[in-house]
């Protein structure tokens, strides 16, 4: 009931106070907002927290949502406010793996909607199937969805051609990012699994050099130095997944992984052990194939 959410969202504001008024939380902003020159399209999944993935604090950048991050019409209305008052110099389209919307099925969410709703596209079947996916703009594959809306938002550089624009990669299974050199090579190579374990890696060498950098630790465990050793695992090239969920990788596999399979069996993925550092906190590694590299691009 709507009482019980009120109530959820007021206690919740409660707690909120309380943090306040023990100095353990603020809400003033002495900085001018945002406190970066930059906007990100993203999705309206809950599971994407910007300000969690770049360890960034309310107001210091602006966030826009919608189904798919995808560039509309209203999109560019508050990007078009965001750069004349804000000064905003950066776009960043935020897509992620493990998207709603290559879940969607226009056939069968016809079916769901009311007829008062379908009369305003069409009343021709073929017709209708057409103009609904024009308006909730499903697609097959996040990458490739990334750079159709940066794309798109090249007629921002029109009217302000100092704005840059880009595009990242969020793996909601592992709180890895990927920028768009990262990922390009997923749309243009068959071997996705390779390209992908690849850039994991990558960024495992590349944590553990930041970790020592800023003197979390001396030397990187040689797991993290060098990667999970996945070679073994037996791998399916046709669909990306486990034959059985009851598989206990970590009896072909090098070092000791927590089997992880999605409840949709369309990936899976290894956990590292924690490394045991006194109040510092190490990032799990985890690899998750996609649903989008399940089969080859069309």
């Amino acid at each position: 009931m709507l009482e019980d959410i009120e109530k959820l969202l007021i206690d919740g504001n409660f707690q909120f106070q309380s943090k306040i008024f023990q100095n353990r939380e603020s809400f003033s902003f002495d900085q001018k907002i945002p406190k970066y020159p930059i906007l990100f399209l993203t999705c309206m999944d809950p599971r994407i927290d910007v300000h969690q993935i770049f360890q960034f604090n309310p107001g210091d950048v602006f966030i826009l949502r919608n189904a798919g991050n995808v560039y509309t019409i209203d999109m560019m209305r508050s990007i078009l406010i965001a750069i004349y008052k804000y000064k905003i110099k950066y776009i960043i389209v935020l897509g992620h793996l493990d998207c709603g919307m290559t879940k969607i099925n226009i056939m069968e969410l016809r079916k769901k909607l009311p007829n008062e709703f379908l009369k305003r596209f069409s009343i021709n079947y073929s017709d209708l199937l057409s103009k609904l996916s024009n308006f909730f703009k499903p697609f097959d594959n996040e990458i490739r969805n990334i750079i159709e809306q940066m794309n798109d938002l090249q007629e921002i550089k029109v009217y302000f051609p100092d704005v840059e624009i880009t595009g990242m990669l969020y793996d909601i299974k592992s709180g890895w990012i990927f920028t768009k050199e990262d990922f390009r090579d997923l749309l243009i190579e068959e071997d996705h699994f390779k390209i992908y374990r690849g850039l994991l890696s990558e960024k495992s060498q590349q944590l553990s050099k930041f970790l020592e950098a800023h003197d979390v630790i001396k030397k990187a465990p040689e797991e993290l130095v060098n990667g999970p050793q996945i070679n073994e695992i037996n791998f399916q090239e046709e669909n990306c997944t486990l034959e059985k969920e009851e598989k206990n990788i970590a009896d072909i596999v090098d070092i000791d992984f927590k089997k992880a399979v999605d409840d949709d069996k369309e990936g899976f993925q290894l956990k590292m052990p924690k490394i045991q550092i006194p109040k510092i906190y190490i990032p799990e590694l985890k690899i998750h194939i996609p649903r989008s590299f399940k089969n080859k691009d069309r």
